[in-house]
């Protein structure tokens, strides 16, 4: 049996998200549902277990020269939200909301179809414990889990859009961003969180763009990319145990009095 529980939604919050994604993505419930349902079923398998694929149509741009671009990207990410919580029968948990910016995929040649994912492919057990990002990522949210919290993992951009030529990530439109960030806050009003915590920049100016009222917490994002941000924070080496410390002490002093 699971230490963890995946994407156990509550009676109205899966319709609920189901009405908002549909409104970036063309998916039907019962899809979304299989996704689901393929992931809990793999969540503690070892390896890599196959891709769920789904094609390109399920998103369309409202800008038409945007479009383009995406007919022709190498590579294209869709994250569907997902959440976790320790499996201990305790089913009031409060939720915190942990969000980051969108689906980076890599590729060195173009992949017609999109590999259906989750946020730091956390549903995968080997990226929980063996890759050392995302096992650095899942180290963070544990010590939410392990204080009690159901934690709610999202992008504000549940797409990611790579050049025709290369799997550099390009922007997504103006008109595209919108409709994300306008989603996002509906998205996040479904769950109720008692805070919101964001990785990175974008994340953050999002989150504070949309003024739910809800506590925010801002960090850097937890990759090697951002080390230098961590190092500045902390005033000390960007190290995985300082960073965990870190992150220990300052999450739990901005929840303690929620």
């Amino acid at each position: 049996m699971s230490d963890y529980l995946f994407s156990q939604f509550k009676a109205n919050e899966f319709e609920a998200l189901h009405k908002e994604l549909s409104k970036v993505l063309d998916i039907s419930q019962d899809k979304l549902q299989n996704l689901y349902e393929k992931m809990l079923q793999e969540f503690e398998l070892e390896g890599y277990p196959k891709d769920q694929r789904l094609p390109r149509n399920i998103f369309h741009s409202h800008d038409e020269s945007f479009q383009k671009c995406y007919e022709e990207a190498l590579v294209i990410g869709v994250d569907i939200p997902s959440v976790l919580e320790k499996n201990n029968n305790i089913s009031n948990k409060k939720t915190v909301v942990l969000v980051g910016q969108d689906p980076l995929r890599k590729s060195d040649k173009k992949v017609e179809e999109i590999s259906i994912g989750t946020p730091y492919a956390l549903h995968l057990k080997n990226c929980r414990e063996d890759l050392p990002n995302t096992r650095l990522y899942f180290d963070l949210i544990k010590v939410l889990l392990d204080a009690g919290y159901r934690v709610y993992l999202t992008d504000i951009f549940k797409v990611w859009v790579s050049e025709a030529s290369c799997d550099d990530g390009i922007h997504l439109s103006k008109k595209d961003r919108t409709r994300f960030i306008q989603v996002l806050k509906a998205e996040l009003e479904i769950f109720e969180p008692l805070a919101i915590v964001t990785w990175g920049r974008e994340a953050s100016s999002a989150i504070r763009s949309i003024k739910l009222g809800v506590k925010h917490l801002e960090f850097p994002h937890p990759s090697g990319a951002a080390n230098g941000a961590w190092g500045r924070l902390m005033g000390k080496s960007p190290t995985r145990e300082n960073r965990i410390n870190y992150w220990h002490k300052k999450i739990f002093a901005h929840l303690s009095g929620l």
